[in-house]
């Protein structure tokens, strides 16, 4: 915030609003697609991410801001190619990352995630953020570095998220700014009472074709097995199951 009283955006939000068109769509990249690996929204969880992010976009007037799809809703696990790291692919790269997916996914039950809160992130992204009682993005995504060992170094690493929203205005009021982030907490304080969580039931492999956009290009979907009662399963007894499958890259 400066002087004047007004938001200036962080430099990471100047750069991705070069990445959408005047109508604030996202543009589409040049070559080959990214590759991403996320879980999608059950169709009741879109819905509430929808209902949530419309609630906190009509709050202001003003503000460009880019929402995300009811039908693209997803929680980020790992990418195989970034947009700031983009990696050569072909039908042959295509076939072996999905092979492997597989059997990774064969060894990550169905899981839930408990809702947490809605912030603005200085990025100028509506994130909706998620606890994760087992652990489990945290242990998928570490396996995930022993099956696909040349991961790009830019990964979401820490938190569970879903992003809502992007606001695409580089500056704005200090008003507009609060009236924003006290519709993100109002919104957090429904949904915390309502006991919002989501089940997640299967994986998607993206062939992202336009910047920040996991409903376009090709989407692979591939369902985890059933939810497990009672036990629970290691990092080590995971990445041993996937070397006894051969998943595992040397």
């Amino acid at each position: 915030m400066h002087a004047a009283g007004n938001w200036t955006t962080s430099r990471s939000l100047r750069l991705r609003t070069r990445h959408f068109d005047a109508h604030h769509q996202p543009k589409t990249y040049v070559g080959a697609p990214v590759r991403f690996v996320c879980c999608p929204h059950p169709p009741e969880g879109a819905r509430s991410c929808t209902v949530a992010a419309d609630a906190i976009v009509s709050s202001v007037a003003g503000v460009s801001i880019h929402v995300n799809t009811e039908e693209s809703m997803h929680v980020t696990l790992f990418h195989t190619s970034h947009p700031n790291d983009r990696r050569p692919f072909s039908d042959a790269i295509r076939a072996h990352e999905l092979s492997d997916l597989r059997a990774l996914a064969a060894a990550f039950p169905q899981f839930s995630l408990r809702f947490h809160s809605i912030v603005l992130a200085s990025s100028g992204s509506i994130v909706m953020l998620f606890d994760d009682p087992d652990d489990t993005v945290d242990r998928l995504r570490l396996v995930a570095h022993s099956v696909f060992p040349a991961l790009p170094a830019y990964q979401t690493k820490t938190i569970v998220h879903t992003t809502l929203a992007r606001v695409l205005t580089p500056s704005m009021p200090s008003e507009t700014l609060q009236a924003l982030r006290a519709k993100c907490l109002e919104v957090t304080a429904q949904l915390r009472h309502d006991a919002f969580g989501i089940a997640l039931s299967r994986l998607w492999y993206v062939e992202e074709t336009h910047y920040f956009s996991a409903e376009s290009g090709r989407r692979t979907s591939i369902a985890l097995p059933p939810p497990l009662h009672g036990a629970s399963v290691g990092v080590n007894d995971t990445s041993q199951h996937l070397r006894d499958s051969g998943a595992t890259s040397g």
